[in-house]
């Protein structure tokens, strides 16, 4: 198996530079990984990204923050297979699905670690542009850091912040980073053959909202009462009632072998967990 990555990069253009709005043209000067396997933080100039192209065809999973829309297609010259058949972990990606709206890493530093960037990224070219390139590895490197920090962070508590757009308050936005002990396809196929047999499950579970002194990860054993993807509703043994569960959020699950009955008087829309 490949190893786990985070992954920046910084390139030598801006969009200002290039024909259209095309990140592959963009040219990369530095690619900053950080490697879960070793805890080595490790930066690439364009001329040794031949050294990289193996580790991200091997690779389990790379985090990136914006990096299905923007790193991976300004990379995807220099290497000879699809990124787009790479996992990928866009913590981007999943606060605008949870927001609605983009916000930018300094952002989400600032609100969620306390710190922000080392710096931007015009500077970034500049440096690029004067020689500089021992300080385009630092800053891009930094990133790195501050995008694995939001990463563990997410992966732990179920939410990240970030500042308002609006307003000096700090938004709550929550995600969902845990490591899947099952995959999503087994998870959900399971559910339904477990729904058809009428048979009680144990799933582990990440809510999206905790209560108050309670962890968001817990187990919890469920009755099923339907199965509408992406979400499934039944009776929850922790709550003592009827919940709605996201199908995503389960992180695994098996069947504990009780029957069960769905009552008469159900109706779907249940209270989300």
């Amino acid at each position: 198996m490949g190893e786990r990555l985070v992954l920046d990069l910084e390139t030598q253009k801006e969009f200002a530079e290039v024909d259209g709005r095309r990140p592959e043209l963009l040219l990369v000067s530095v690619c900053g990984v950080y490697s879960y396997a070793t805890d080595r933080y490790i930066a690439y100039t364009e001329a040794e990204l031949p050294a990289l192209a193996p580790v991200l065809q091997q690779a389990e999973l790379v985090v990136g923050f914006n990096i299905n829309k923007f790193d991976f297609p300004v990379l995807q010259p220099y290497v000879k297979f699809p990124l787009a058949n790479v996992p990928t972990l866009d913590i981007l990606d999943e606060i605008v699905k949870n927001a609605g709206h983009r916000v930018s890493l300094d952002s989400v530093c600032q609100a969620t670690l306390g710190t922000g960037k080392t710096g931007h990224g015009l500077e970034a070219l500049r440096w690029f542009k004067e020689g500089k390139i021992d300080e385009v590895k630092k800053y891009c490197l930094d990133d790195v850091r501050l995008t694995r920090d939001v990463y563990e962070y997410g992966k732990k508590h179920g939410k990240l912040f970030a500042t308002s757009r609006f307003s000096s308050d700090k938004i709550e936005i929550p995600v969902l980073f845990a490591d899947r002990k099952r995959d999503l396809v087994t998870i959900t196929k399971m559910l339904n053959e477990a729904f058809a047999k009428k048979l009680q499950v144990e799933i582990e579970y990440l809510a999206q909202s905790a209560i108050k002194g309670e962890p968001p990860q817990r187990t919890r054993k469920v009755d099923i009462y339907s199965v509408a993807d992406p979400y499934f509703e039944g009776f929850c043994h922790v709550r003592n009632d009827v919940r709605q569960f996201r199908i995503d959020r389960v992180l695994d699950l098996k069947p504990v072998w009780t029957r069960y009955q769905v009552p008469s008087d159900y109706m779907a829309c249940a209270i989300p967990e």
